[in-house]
C-alpha cells in the first residue's frame, strides 16, 4: 500500500479517535465534578462564593487551564494531539467545575445537575442540543434525560471540542509554539464558557422532569450527531480555509516590518505540512518575501466560530513566539478579530496572558 495513502487514512481517523477518547473521560467528569464540588461546599459553607466573586472564579480557572496546556510536550503532527487527550480532559473537567462554582455563587445549587452543566457547555460551543436547555418567559428550562440520551449529548460535546482543538494549525505542527497555542486556546475557551455560564445562571432556572418517551430529543440528537460526525470526517481533508489562514499568518508576521529566521521557519513548516497542492504551496512561500500586500477576506470566517477561534489562537501564538507583542501585531490581531466577528472585549485578557 502507498505510504502516503496510509498516512492520510491515519490522519483522517484522528478526529474520531480524539472524540471517542474525550467522550469516555467527559462522562466520568460530570459525575465527579458534581459530587466533589457539592461535597466541598457542604463541608465548607464559609467558602460558598457570592455573585461578586464570579469574575475571579472565571479568571482562576482560565489561568489554571492555561498552565496545564502550556506545559504540554506536543509531538509534531496531528497525531501528537492524541497524546494531549488527558490534559484536554482535565481542562474540560475544570470548565465543568467552573460552571458549577458560578452556579453556586448565584444560588443555583439545587438545579446544578449534569444536564444543566452540559447544556451551558454546549451553548458556549454554539450547539443547542435540541430541547436540553431552552428559555421561556425569561426562565431557563433544563430537561432531564435518560442515560442513552446523555451519552449522545456527551458524544456531541466531545466532537465539538475535538473540532475546536484541531482547527489550530500551529498546535499540530509547531511543538514549542504549539504548546503556547494550546495554552491560549484553553484560556480563551474557558473564559468564553464562563461568560456563557454567567449569562444563564444569573437567571431563574427550572428542571423539567424526564418524559416517559424521549424519542423526540433522541431524533434531534441523532441528526446533530450525524452533522458533527460529517464535520469530523472532513476536518483534516478540507482545505478551503487553509490558504486563507496561512495568508493571514504571513501578513501578521510581516506586520511589524521584521521577519526573522524563526518566524520564517514557522511559516514554511505550516505551508509544507498543509494538505495543499504544490502550486498553492509555492505561491504561499513566495508571498513571504513579496512586497505587495496580500489580499484575503477574513469575513469568510465570521460564520464559522470554530475556524475563527482557531485562527485567533494561531495569530496570537505566532505573534508571541519572539517573546513580545509588537503594537503593529496587536493592531493586526484586533482588526482580524473584528472581521471574523470576535468582539474586541474578548481579546482584552487573552492578548496579555
Amino acid at each position: 500500500m502507498n505510504a502516503d495513502l496510509t498516512h492520510e487514512s491515519r490522519d483522517d481517523s484522528l478526529p474520531e479517535k480524539l472524540q471517542a477518547e474525550l467522550a469516555q473521560k467527559i462522562v466520568e467528569g460530570f459525575d465527579s465534578v458534581i459530587s466533589e464540588r457539592s461535597k466541598h461546599y457542604r463541608e465548607n459553607p464559609s467558602k460558598v462564593p457570592t455573585p461578586s466573586a464570579v469574575p475571579f472564579i472565571i479568571k482562576s480557572y482560565s489561568n489554571m487551564n492555561m498552565a496545564i496546556t502550556g506545559g504540554i510536550s506536543l509531538i509534531p503532527g496531528p497525531w501528537g494531539m492524541a497524546a494531549a487527550v488527558p490534559e484536554i480532559a482535565i481542562i474540560i473537567r475544570n470548565q465543568l467545575a467552573m460552571i458549577y462554582d458560578i452556579g453556586v455563587a448565584h444560588g443555583q445549587s439545587e438545579v446544578l445537575n449534569k444536564e444543566l452543566l452540559a447544556g451551558i457547555f454546549l451553548s458556549a460551543l454554539g450547539t443547542s442540543v435540541g430541547g436540553l436547555l431552552t428559555i421561556h418567559s425569561g426562565k431557563f428550562l433544563v430537561r432531564r434525560t435518560s442515560l442513552r440520551v446523555f451519552q449522545r449529548i456527551v458524544a456531541i460535546l466531545g466532537g465539538k471540542v475535538t473540532q475546536q482543538v484541531l482547527k489550530s494549525m500551529v498546535s499540530k505542527w509547531l511543538p514549542i509554539v504549539g504548546a503556547a497555542a494550546m495554552a491560549i486556546w484553553s484560556y480563551y475557551s474557558t473564559r468564553q464558557i464562563g461568560k456563557k455560564a454567567l449569562q444563564i445562571l444569573e437567571k431563574p432556572i427550572e428542571i423539567v422532569e424526564l418524559d416517559s418517551d424521549d424519542a423526540d430529543i433522541l431524533a434531534v440528537l441523532a441528526e446533530e450527531q450525524a452533522v458533527s460526525q460529517t464535520e469530523l470526517q472532513f476536518i483534516e481533508r478540507v482545505s478551503d480555509y487553509r490558504i486563507l489562514k496561512i495568508t493571514a499568518l504571513i501578513s501578521l508576521m510581516r506586520a511589524d516590518g521584521i521577519l526573522n529566521v524563526t518566524e520564517r521557519t514557522h511559516i514554511e513548516t505550516l505551508v509544507e505540512q498543509a494538505k495543499l497542492d504544490s502550486k498553492s504551496k509555492i505561491e504561499l512561500i513566495a508571498l513571504i518575501d513579496s512586497e505587495t500586500e496580500a489580499l484575503f477576506d477574513l469575513t469568510l470566517l465570521s460564520g464559522e466560530p470554530d475556524e475563527a477561534t482557531g485562527l485567533l489562537v494561531d495569530l496570537i501564538a505566532l505573534a508571541k513566539c519572539d517573546g513580545e507583542l509588537h503594537p503593529a501585531e496587536i493592531t493586526f490581531i484586533k482588526n482580524a478579530s473584528k472581521l471574523m466577528g470576535i468582539p474586541e472585549s474578548d481579546l482584552v485578557d487573552v492578548l496579555v496572558v
